[in-house]
């Protein structure tokens, strides 16, 4: 019997880790266009489209999506005007 409850034990941690990540349609959407940004970005950046001002917006926009995520799974409000 202890057995049978180490093993049912073991089998619900490895079933639980399986289920991915599940997120509301807003912060979907905000992982979504933070990706394409990151992306779009990056490329630009590399061919030498994007100036230092340009570079530095865009990594600021993206660090406030970043915070928003930790905020929420934190359980924090988010901050006003955000």
């Amino acid at each position: 019997m202890r057995r049978l409850v180490w093993i049912a034990a073991l089998l619900a941690v490895l079933l639980g880790g399986c289920g991915g990540v599940w997120m509301n349609a807003e912060y979907s959407g905000l992982l979504d266009e933070t990706a394409a940004l990151s992306a779009e970005t990056a490329r630009r950046a590399e061919v030498g489209l994007l100036d230092a001002n340009d570079m530095a917006a865009a990594l600021r926009a993206q660090a406030d999506v970043w915070q928003k995520f930790r905020d929420a799974r934190d359980g924090r409000a988010p901050e006003p005007g955000q």
